[in-house]
Parts: structure tokens; C-alpha cells; sequence
């Protein structure tokens, strides 16, 4: 059997604009290590949302949320940053990389940052995630601004 890494247990989140609005109600799931899943759904429907809650940076929500099989639920904002930083991966629908350093460096960050492997362990471990989505070919090349003078 699998070991469960995410588990979600009833997760309820409304927004106040002024009245009431329920955007996701009773989600209970679990996914096990090594699993691949997408959110998907119409726009609207609660993907960011839900997706908000699962990478802890919304903490105002009804329900459980377990990483590793501990509760998030009441741990401060610098405990649930560290936990980001170690145990999530995650991609925004409008991403920004850094633009003075390459694709390579950009995923590195997190790694650095964390300080629990040496640099080389570090840059071969974002290599091999950037092989994976088969974009290595991009690994030294630095992102442009969006903006003109």
C-alpha cells in the first residue's frame, strides 16, 4: 500500500463580497506518493482556490488538510512556509521567474534556500526535474522582462 502524502478531509471555503458565496463544499481526497493528479473544471468553478488550500497558503477554510499525516490546521504561517519550501511543488497559473537568473537557477531556488543538500546534489536534482518535463534544453537560458522602456 501507498503512502499517503496529501489528504485533504472535508474542505469547505466561502468568500464574503458582501453575501455568502460557497466556492468549494466537503472535498475529501487523498494522494498517495509518487501519484500524478490534475485539477481540472470550468472557470470559476474553485481549481485556484482548492489549489490555494493544498499549498497551505490559505489557511481560512473549514475541514483538514494532512501532509505526511499531520494536520495543518492552527500552525503558524513560519512553520507552513518551511513546509512549502521542503514538501510542495507548485506552479501558478501566472508564474514570474527571477530575471537575472537562468530556468536552471530559477528551480534551483527553493532547493538553496531549504540548505539540505550540497549545490551539486541541488542542480542535478532541478536538471533532472526539468529532463522529466523535457525542457533541458532550456536550463541556461535567462527570462526576458515583460515590460519596454
Amino acid at each position: 500500500m501507498s503512502e499517503t502524502v496529501l489528504e485533504a478531509r472535508k474542505i469547505s471555503k466561502s468568500f464574503y463580497d458582501p453575501v455568502r458565496v460557497q466556492v468549494l463544499k466537503d472535498i475529501s481526497f487523498s494522494l498517495s506518493k509518487g501519484e500524478f493528479v490534475s485539477v481540472v473544471g470550468k472557470s470559476g468553478c474553485g481549481k485556484s482556490t482548492l489549489l490555494y488550500i493544498l499549498s497551505t497558503m490559505d489557511t481560512d477554510f473549514e475541514g483538514d488538510l494532512l501532509i505526511d499525516q499531520e494536520s495543518t490546521s492552527g500552525k503558524k504561517e513560519k512553520y507552513l512556509a518551511h513546509l512549502r519550501n521542503e514538501k510542495i511543488g507548485f506552479v501558478f497559473q501566472f508564474h514570474y521567474l527571477l530575471n537575472e537568473f537562468s530556468v536552471l537557477e530559477n528551480v534551483m531556488l527553493p532547493g538553496l534556500k531549504l540548505g539540505k543538500y550540497p549545490h551539486e546534489q541541488i542542480e542535478q536534482r532541478a536538471m533532472d526535474r526539468l529532463k522529466m518535463l523535457d525542457i533541458q534544453s532550456l536550463a541556461l537560458k535567462k527570462s526576458k522582462p515583460t515590460f519596454r522602456w
